[in-house]
């Protein structure tokens, strides 16, 4: 087994594999991305996960000439060729160029696959976060490959012994460094509402149903940092991690009086990840 890697057609071992400069997401972020997690040899959700990445590859204005079925038979060879078992699968498509220019100059679109070993979360685990005034595009929505803001997040929460920022603006809670973030409160689950502050999430829809299968209501609305720290619990959902429960916010003890329910949700995610890759 090995990290294995693609790019337009070319199969290689990942530390071997090259990207050409003309390439658009090196000086530009010119690209949209996608991951997934796998276990025993299968993607998990990868249709809907190829979906969003084809979404997002419109919303760019990226023209491609490979279908979604298409590339999910190259990610499935790709896979194969690493000999993983456990992995993340990464997908990128970017902009096609010849030279730096801002304008775009040629048209098709470039395919970057890697695959890495990743583990499936097999337990609900406790994350200690900070709060950070949301400084990021106001492209949210779409999963670009432009993650300097969400970079520094992550450095600034690492400084203070943290995993990750939540985001606000003007004290509304948008998502987090890398998750979305959604927060429990009276048997209410309550997520932002899909507008272009967030990403729409994958896990987030995955979290949802789980709460309507236990009859607890969803509501999609906006939510305040002061509303968050008073919540039964703090949520962050990720394709690589499922769920998460916030256990501190810039220091605070939260009572997270929602972690039972929360880990009937992570039970609940975790066993649709085993059932659709056993």
């Amino acid at each position: 087994m090995r990290d294995y890697a693609y790019y337009n057609g070319v199969f290689t071992p990942y530390d071997a594999a090259a990207i050409p400069l003309n390439d658009r997401s090196i000086f530009f972020a010119d690209a949209v991305y996608d991951v997934i997690l796998g276990r025993n040899g299968k993607p998990y959700q990868i249709e809907e996960h190829l979906h969003r990445l084809f979404s997002n590859a419109d919303a760019i204005g990226l023209e491609y000439f490979i279908s979604e079925n298409e590339l999910m038979h190259e990610a499935e060879t790709l896979i194969k060729e690493s000999g993983h078992i456990n992995f993340m699968l990464y997908v990128q498509m970017s902009a096609k160029g010849k030279r730096r220019t801002h304008a775009r100059q040629e048209i098709g679109a470039n395919i970057l696959m890697t695959v890495t070993a990743a583990e499936v979360p097999t337990e609900l685990s406790s994350a200690h976060v900070i709060t950070l005034p949301d400084l990021r595009h106001g492209y949210c929505n779409i999963k670009t490959v432009s993650l300097l803001p969400s970079v520094f997040s992550v450095c600034d929460a690492q400084m203070l012994g943290c995993e990750c920022a939540i985001f606000n603006k003007d004290g509304v809670v948008t998502e987090a460094s890398s998750s979305n973030v959604s927060i429990l409160t009276d048997n209410v689950l309550i997520t932002h509402p899909l507008d272009t502050s967030i990403l729409p999430g994958i896990s987030e829809k995955n979290l949802i149903a789980s709460a309507k299968k236990h009859g607890i209501h969803h509501e999609r609305r906006k939510f305040t940092t002061d509303e968050m720290m008073r919540a039964d619990a703090v949520l962050l959902t990720s394709t690589t991690k499922l769920v998460k429960i916030c256990r501190t916010i810039d220091g605070v003890e939260l009572e997270c009086r929602g972690y039972d329910t929360a880990s009937t949700f992570f039970a609940d995610m975790l066993s649709d990840v085993l059932v659709k890759t056993s």
